[in-house]
C-alpha cells in the first residue's frame, strides 16, 4: 500500500463529528446537537487496492472525548478526539506504529463534516489533507479525500472516495466461572453476604437490608484475576452508577473477593485483608 493511500485511509478513520463549536463544553452534547452521534461504533471499508480497513469510535471520559482505534493490515493507529472550550475547537490527536503523529481540527461545510488533518513523519516532513464526510444513511457514509495546496486552499477535485459500512458489534463473551449463588462473610465483622451471578449480571445482599445489583465483568488473564461490579441499583444511592474494582480467587467451591469502595479509581493490590478493600470469603451454595 502506498503512503498516500495509507494516509487517506487513516485520515478517514479519525472523524466522529465536525461541528461549529458553541458554548457547550461537552463533546457528547455537540455531537448530538449537530447530528453526528450516529458515527459512534465499528466501521469497515476496503482501500483502493482492496486492503480491508477496521476501526472503532468509542466514547470515553463521560463523553468528553472519543477513543479511535484503527487497523489496516499491519498498520495500527490510536487517537483521541476532544473539544477545547478555550479555543472553541474540536481537535484530534493520535499516533501510528510507523512513528508518525497526527493533528487535526474539525469544521462543517455544505457537504458534511470536514477534517483538515496533518500527518507528521518521523523525519519531520508533513502531509496535509482535507477529508469530507458525507452521510448516506445511518449505516454508511462516504469520505472524499482532497489535497491541500500551498496557502491552505483545498484542491478543486477529490483524489479519491471511500464508502464505509457499519459493522454489527460482536456479542459480548461472558465468562461464566463465577455463575451461581455464593454465601459467606465479609472481613471486619460486616455480617453475612449473598452474591448471585448469572450471565454477566450480579445481585448482592448484605446485612441490615443492604443490597446491590448491576453487571459484572471478569478479566481472567491477570494474576490475580480481576472483577468489576457496575452498580445500577443500590440501597446506598451514592453508589448508583459507580463501579467497584476488585480481585478474586476461585478454589473449587470457595471464592475470595477483594473489592474497593464503589467509585474508587484504585483496584486492591492483593486478596489479603487490610487497607480500604472489603474482603469477602464465600462458598458456592
Amino acid at each position: 500500500m502506498s503512503l498516500r493511500s495509507m494516509s487517506l485511509i487513516v485520515a478517514a478513520l479519525l472523524v466522529v463529528s465536525a461541528v461549529p463549536a458553541g458554548a457547550q463544553e461537552n463533546l457528547g452534547d455537540l455531537v448530538a446537537q449537530y447530528g453526528y452521534d450516529w458515527m459512534i461504533g465499528k466501521w469497515a471499508a476496503a482501500g483502493n487496492d482492496g486492503t480491508p480497513i477496521e476501526f472503532e469510535y468509542k466514547w470515553i471520559l463521560d463523553k468528553h472525548a472519543v477513543s479511535v482505534n484503527a487497523k489496516i493490515g499491519d498498520f495500527k493507529y490510536h487517537g483521541m478526539m476532544m473539544f477545547m472550550p478555550s479555543r472553541e475547537e474540536i481537535i484530534q490527536i493520535g499516533a501510528d506504529n510507523m512513528g508518525a503523529t497526527w493533528n487535526g481540527t474539525w469544521t462543517e461545510d455544505y457537504d458534511g463534516a470536514v477534517n483538515r488533518n496533518e500527518r507528521v513523519e518521523p523525519d519531520g516532513t508533513t502531509q496535509t489533507m482535507d477529508m469530507v464526510y458525507i452521510k448516506v444513511d445511518n449505516n454508511s457514509f462516504k469520505v472524499k479525500h482532497y489535497a491541500v495546496e500551498s496557502g491552505g486552499y483545498r484542491a478543486s477535485q477529490a483524489r479519491s472516495e471511500i464508502t464505509f459500512k457499519r459493522q454489527k458489534p460482536a456479542a459480548a463473551k461472558k465468562d461464566a466461572e463465577l455463575d451461581g449463588t455464593w454465601i459467606g462473610t465479609a472481613g471486619g465483622g460486616y455480617g453475612e453476604w449473598t452474591f448471585t451471578i448469572s450471565g454477566g449480571k450480579v445481585e448482592v445482599k448484605g446485612p441490615d437490608g443492604e443490597y446491590y445489583s448491576g453487571t459484572v465483568t471478569l478479566n481472567t488473564k491477570t494474576k490475580p484475576k480481576q472483577v468489576s461490579f457496575k452498580i445500577n441499583k443500590c440501597s446506598l444511592t451514592a453508589y448508583v452508577g459507580e463501579t467497584a474494582l476488585g480481585l478474586y480467587k476461585l478454589d473449587g467451591d470457595k471464592l475470595t473477593i477483594a473489592a474497593s469502595e464503589p467509585g474508587s479509581m484504585y483496584r486492591p493490590y492483593g486478596l489479603e485483608s487490610g487497607g480500604d478493600a472489603m474482603i469477602f470469603s464465600l462458598a458456592r451454595k
